[in-house]
């Protein structure tokens, strides 16, 4: 989404610092706490660090014990301030078994961030926030040993595990609330310039239109016979939470990119492919992983350097051998929705 705006002269970097800093050591000085302080010193940065705490915890595992995870536990005492860590709209503000209170919220260019284990939210489902606003406090509530923070990074519904992102919570660091997160964040304010694909939208219970016609010939062709009508009503929902199901997936009725690859890939063979190939199948992957991407290659049939390269990284992604070469495993990931 687009926001309109209108464009003011900025001071340099060096005079904005120094007024975030006059301006955090003056509310020092009346005993006040500065959450905005932080943020607006990362003001060039598409996220920040949504909590201060020491790093127990990221993608690649727990820090003591190298156990797989999929996010970056921030250990700090119970109650410490957790704020958004960029513009964007709250999609879950709630509570569950294992995450405990819980805000997911999403961000443009498709990213999207989760913060677990909360002792209390300061949002509601539906709200609009703005980086460094406040969402809620640390805790250790649902599946949680200790007082710590999740902090989830994903993008396409796919958790970011790069080396360039972790770099910025390294195990038995401390990470400071408001910093400047250093990776490049495509398609988000201030990150780099690349963006979503528009083709692959979000769908939900209460859409319409001619994307939602075409998730309803998606669902009918994977077997699950829903009128073409465009409207989300609930016959498409109980398909989509059905196909979901079918494939073992979250069923939340929500048709994110992994859904949209999952109904993409649906018909396909499950060939076994490789640069030079040709046809329907080489289509099927194409579409699976433009969906799961949010790219835009060229769907020809024709599997050169550049579907070649795509599948690499979403192989990549999904903790596979990053070989171009599409057999079993990979197929399985895109027609799985995972």
């Amino acid at each position: 989404m687009t926001t309109p705006w209108t464009v003011t002269a900025r001071p340099s970097r060096s005079r904005r610092m120094l007024a975030a800093a006059v301006s955090a050591t003056a509310a020092a000085g009346l005993g006040l706490t500065t959450v905005g302080a932080g943020a607006a010193q990362a003001e060039d940065g598409a996220m920040i660090v949504p909590a201060s705490g020491r790093i127990t915890g990221n993608p690649s595992g727990y820090c003591s014990s190298g156990n797989a995870h999929e996010g970056f536990d921030i250990a700090a005492p119970a109650g410490t301030t957790v704020v958004a860590a960029a513009d964007g709209k709250v999609r879950q503000a709630d509570y569950a078994s294992s995450p405990g209170h819980r805000v997911v919220i999403d961000h443009a260019g498709g990213w999207e961030t989760r913060y677990l284990h909360l002792s209390s939210k300061s949002v509601r489902t539906g709200q609009t926030v703005t980086k460094g606003q406040v969402i809620g406090k640390v805790g250790s509530t649902g599946n949680s040993t200790g007082n710590h923070l999740h902090f989830q990074v994903e993008r396409n519904d796919a958790v970011i595990r790069s080396s360039s992102l972790l770099n910025d919570f390294r195990c038995g660091s401390t990470v400071s609330r408001g910093k400047a997160i250093t990776y490049s964040f495509p398609g988000l304010p201030g990150g780099s310039s690349s963006s979503s694909n528009p083709n692959y939208p979000k769908l939900r219970k209460g859409d319409r239109g001619n994307d939602v016609k075409r998730l309803q010939v998606h669902l009918t062709t994977a077997g699950h016979k829903v009128t073409a009508d465009g409207s989300f009503g609930s016959a498409t929902d109980a398909a989509v939470k059905a196909f979901q199901k079918k494939i073992g997936t979250k069923a939340d009725g929500v048709v994110g990119p992994k859904t949209w690859g999952a109904l993409e890939t649906a018909p396909a063979k499950g060939t076994k492919l490789r640069q030079g190939s040709e046809g329907m199948e080489v289509k099927y992957l194409q579409r699976g992983i433009n969906a799961n991407l949010g790219t835009t290659m060229k769907v020809d049939g024709k599997f050169g350097s550049t579907t070649a390269a795509a599948v690499k990284r979403y192989q990549s992604l999904r903790g596979l051998t990053a070989d171009a070469v599409v057999g079993p495993a990979t197929w399985a990931k895109l027609k799985g929705g995972r």
